[in-house]
């Protein structure tokens, strides 16, 4: 807790030997499957509008996007007894000791990681360079009207990964994974018999079409 450094149980004992730091925080961390409140639906846009492109940072995409939550057990442990004291035991402690404690423990949960921080700086640039293609874009009259929400693949009705063809308005699913999962190639067979280049993924199209 004094340096923010993790560790596994192999290398903890190593750290203490070699630098006599005895408090750490033990993090155990459960994935839960997020229950779905009814707040926000398939297809639905994103409610607030980025301003910048970036990832995790102010005016940029919001990553708490995950379908997980998560359950944390959180325990002050100390070396080399392997003493374990339940957060909730911090307050039996002298008022001077668990203020210390406590605010170390926020800081530490808290903090980004390493990969964290190197994942929103490789995002977070302002440079938007736009495709040779949107500058002779051609879109079509043929009076097809784009809902706020709701949508589905036009071929196979599938509601995730779908893509929006900015010429003519068709609505198709993307590409399908190694795995299976994804999609059934919709939009780029699409692209392939009509030529229309251009195409956006819905869901990172605010309500002001921005």
């Amino acid at each position: 807790m004094n340096t923010f450094l993790g560790f596994g149980k192999q290398h903890v004992d190593r750290h203490y030997q070699k630098t006599g730091q005895r408090v750490y925080l033990h993090l155990r961390r459960t994935r839960l499957p997020k229950v779905d409140d009814g707040s926000s639906g398939a297809g639905d846009p994103p409610k607030k509008k980025p301003t910048r492109l970036a990832i995790g940072v102010e005016g940029g995409f919001d990553v708490e996007t995950e379908n997980f939550d998560y359950d944390e057990d959180v325990k002050v442990v100390i070396l080399p007894e392997y003493a374990v004291i339940a957060r909730e035991s911090l307050s039996l402690m002298p008022p001077a000791v668990r203020d210390r404690v406590t605010a170390a423990i926020d800081a530490v949960l808290a903090a980004d990681s390493a990969s964290r921080r190197q994942e929103v700086q490789a995002w977070d640039g302002e440079v938007r360079q736009v495709s040779r293609h949107a500058l002779a874009l051609k879109q079509l009259d043929n009076n097809l009207r784009i809902p706020p929400c709701g949508w589905k693949c036009s071929r196979c009705d599938l509601k995730e990964n779908l893509w929006l063809n900015l010429t003519d308005g068709s609505i198709l699913c993307g590409r399908r994974y190694f795995d299976g999962s994804g999609g059934n190639n919709h939009a780029l067979e699409h692209y392939r018999q009509s030529n229309y280049p251009l195409a956006v993924k819905l869901g990172t199209i605010t309500p002001d079409g921005a």
